[in-house]
């Protein structure tokens, strides 16, 4: 009977963890490497063997079982468009080296998205944005035309760095709404409204903003290591308490049979 229950545990705990081992099968991990590797190369302005590795990225991503539950289409078409046009661009002897690099980073950025289930590589490029966000503030309430439209260039520059990424973690209700706001601050009218209009169109974005780079802190925390982790203390206390009531009944069973003998003496 014990060693039954204790068979029952051990296949709980497998159960449970079961799910967690099965996403490590798919060889992310080495894309990921194949993907940081082209991005050294590129910034070494090594191009060619660059771009050799993005087709053997290819080649290796094709060997991988694509489960649509673990990379959905949209997923896949974002993974796939960085991945051509950053191959295209090192190729093409008319592109800057700081465009193929700025490619590379979009495709490696995408990679890690997919690979990382928190502190996406993406999202150590807050402090550049913000800060690059705040000098955008600046400009308004110094009324700065000039400044403001290059600051916002820059900005423009590094968001779209990381935009692919965020398709990828983020839902799309979110991106939609910080679209919106860049369109607004796109269009020509910005220029012309009340700069107290600006600042408060420039604050709302803000704070979408940084809503975004806050929704990666909040998913830290691995929700299914978590499972493991109360299904497994769970079973442990389960066990506990089994062993304990065990022993209780033991000492009781045993109790009468000391009072027995010590009547006898």
């Amino acid at each position: 009977m014990k060693k039954l229950f204790f068979a029952i545990m051990i296949s709980l705990l497998l159960i449970h963890i079961k799910p967690v081992l099965a996403d490590e099968a798919y060889d992310w991990k080495s894309l990921n490497k194949i993907a940081d590797t082209a991005l050294q190369l590129a910034k070494q302005e090594r191009f060619n063997e660059s771009a050799q590795l993005l087709e053997y990225f290819a080649v290796k991503f094709e060997e991988i079982p694509v489960d649509r539950q673990v990379l959905s289409l949209d997923h896949y078409r974002t993974l796939s468009n960085t991945h051509q046009n950053a191959q295209e661009l090192l190729l093409d002897n008319k592109v800057s080296s700081t465009e193929k690099v700025r490619s590379l980073t979009k495709f490696r950025l995408v990679v890690d998205a997919m690979v990382s289930e928190h502190q996406p590589l993406w999202s150590s490029m807050e402090a550049s944005i913000m800060e690059t966000f705040s000098q955008m503030k600046s400009d308004v309430q110094e009324g700065d035309n000039q400044s403001f439209q290059h600051d916002f260039n820059e900005f423009l520059a590094l968001y779209e760095v990381i935009y692919p990424s965020i398709q990828v973690d983020l839902d799309n209700q979110r991106i939609k709404r910080m679209d919106e706001y860049i369109s607004v601050v796109e269009n020509q009218l910005f220029q012309e409204i009340p700069e107290t209009s600006q600042a408060k169109q420039l604050a709302d974005m803000e704070v979408e903003l940084k809503a975004i780079f806050e929704r990666v802190k909040e998913d830290e925390a691995d929700p299914s290591l978590l499972w493991v982790m109360i299904s497994t203390g769970s079973i442990i206390l389960l066990a506990l308490s089994y062993a304990g009531v065990r022993k209780y009944r033991g000492e009781k069973e045993r109790l009468p049979k000391r009072e027995i003998n010590n009547s006898k003496e």
